[in-house]
């Protein structure tokens, strides 16, 4: 008799410390409780992962990245990619699939690139706008070094092409200009030079009427100008300060092989490598190699393709609302570029302030009073 009665007080201690147990163990189950992915997330949010940065001892000039950073002899040769597609590639413990869309298939991502992960107090002001406005989105800001890592990744097996270039390129605007057309196009989003403020939440930037549309891309106007006849080059300019697109952006894909094919002709007629390349030996200006120009010329070009007839500044010049030709979607200069469009009080919201820290544009007068001293040497040793 004792002896039944110890074995029953036993099998009710062991059922009470057992089913709490099991209990647990179904709501993990049933919940897909991660608990490692939160620790990875925080761990990637308190550690510094670029070996080559000194870690800064001021914590708050420190805007830390999500992405991990693996060594190029970690990567792997076989990595399988696109023309391109976007790689199920670690951020922050989550997978590209597990992003959710902002508009149409634009994942609720924001692209950003520094020389280090260390950021000025103004930068990190307009940076922290994208999250402060955007709270469902992820800032992915890339240093010089994860920038190389994240173009290798994406492109060698699909497009050494492109990395061979990438890599070569030493003028550092050319990079960038390069680098954000192929982080966006590899993995979609939204791209934002680091001294542009986000003024109105993504999610309100596309009009209701267009919200079930196919978006590949978004564009806003920088310069708004009228056409200027047939035969001409189109007046008008997108900005490439932001834009928005979906991965393996069909409109991105033709910039990106018109900037590459641009980069490679410029150092062919110079008789050097694309390594060899200066500012000096630019023929046009920044803007019509890599920057918001060529991006304007190709994007229009796409666009013809798509609808099969041509496409240019009559399409949009002038428009007072976002308007949707083809799958890219066309903002008012308002949006993007107030300042240059002096204000405009009929063409919506603000969604977006450049304050143009940019210093690039010193690096290309400079080059460009440095061609025009050599031509005026020229000139006079000819005696013209």
């Amino acid at each position: 008799m004792l002896f039944s009665k110890l074995n029953t007080s036993r099998f009710l201690r062991f059922v009470v410390v057992v089913t709490p147990l099991v209990l647990f163990s179904i709501y993990i189950l049933h919940t897909n409780w991660d608990p490692f992915r939160s620790s990875f997330s925080i761990l990637q949010s308190s550690k510094c992962q670029h070996n080559d940065i000194d870690t800064p001892t001021d914590t708050n000039s420190t805007l830390n990245t999500s992405y991990k950073e693996p060594s190029l002899e970690d990567t792997p040769s076989d990595v399988p990619n696109s023309n391109p597609q976007p790689l199920p590639t670690s951020f922050a413990g989550e997978t590209i699939s597990a992003v959710t869309s902002a508009i149409s298939g634009i994942p609720k991502k924001v692209w950003q690139t520094a020389k280090v992960n260390t950021l000025s107090e103004d930068q990190r002001g307009w940076s922290n706008s994208w999250t402060e406005k955007n709270p469902s989105f992820r800032l992915e800001l890339l240093t010089d070094r994860s920038s190389e890592t994240f173009v290798r990744t994406h492109y060698l097996q699909a497009r050494p092409d492109i990395v061979e270039v990438y890599e070569a390129l030493l003028i550092p605007i050319l990079r960038a200009d390069l680098l954000r057309y192929l982080m966006v196009l590899a993995e979609g989003g939204v791209w934002s030079d680091l001294d542009a403020t986000c003024d109105k939440e993504v999610l309100q930037w596309v009009p209701a009427e267009y919200r079930h549309h196919k978006i590949d891309m978004i564009v806003g106007l920088e310069f708004d100008f009228e056409w200027r006849g047939e035969g001409t080059q189109v007046a008008s300019q997108f900005t490439n300060w932001v834009f928005a697109a979906q991965p393996s952006s069909r409109n991105l894909q033709i910039v990106v092989d018109a900037v590459v094919d641009m980069i490679k002709d410029i150092a062919w007629s110079n008789g050097v490598p694309v390594a060899g390349l200066t500012m000096d030996m630019l023929p046009i200006d920044v803007v019509d190699v890599t920057g918001p120009k060529i991006m304007t010329i190709q994007i229009l070009k796409s666009l013809g393709q798509l609808l099969g007839r041509p496409v240019d500044d009559r399409d949009f010049s002038g428009i007072k609302q976002p308007k949707l030709i083809g799958d890219v979607l066309i903002m008012p200069g308002n949006a993007f570029a107030a300042i240059q469009n002096g204000f405009p009080d009929d063409q919506g919201d603000i969604l977006v302030t450049h304050h143009y820290e940019g210093s690039w544009k010193q690096a290309d007068a400079e080059a460009k009073e440095r061609k025009k001293q050599q031509m005026d040497n020229e000139n006079k040793a000819s005696g013209v």
